[in-house]
């Protein structure tokens, strides 16, 4: 009886490893800055492959992920450089307006903030070989 009990301990630890593996199996995150300057953004929709492993995760609405994050204030047209240590093979940006999203390629992995003053939400949409990645902050902008 005790030696049945053991394996079925065993057999739940193996089990309980793999699973943990998976809780880190993320795409990269960005390192997102204007002038010198990081900027807060939190992780939505992602999904992520490697070693045979796969992760599927689903989030809010850019608009509600951001609720509680405080918005980062920069003057209006400054540019905002997104890198990641290991380089996607694209990046598209967009901003956040009547729940949606019209995202555009760029190839310089930069976007220029608008000229006016106001509070923009913005969307990165991130892809790799291995998945892909939503990542969303705020911006307020001043002229």
């Amino acid at each position: 009886m005790k030696r049945c009990l053991w394996i079925f301990v065993f057999i739940f630890f193996i089990i309980g490893c793999q699973l943990n593996e998976n809780i880190d199996l993320k795409p990269p995150h960005p390192n997102i800055t204007v002038d010198n300057q990081e900027i807060s953004y939190v992780m939505g929709t992602y999904s992520w492959s490697e070693d045979g492993e796969i992760v599927h995760a689903d989030s809010a609405s850019p608009a509600e992920l951001v609720d509680k994050l405080e918005a980062n204030e920069v003057l209006g047209g400054k540019t905002i450089s997104i890198n990641f240590d290991y380089k996607p093979s694209s990046i598209e940006f967009g901003i956040w307006e009547n729940n949606g999203v019209d995202l555009k390629r760029s190839p310089t992995h930069e976007l220029t903030l608008p000229e006016e003053e106001g509070e923009f939400i913005f969307v990165i949409h991130a892809s790799w070989d291995e998945g892909d990645g939503i990542y969303t902050f705020r911006i307020k902008t001043e002229v």
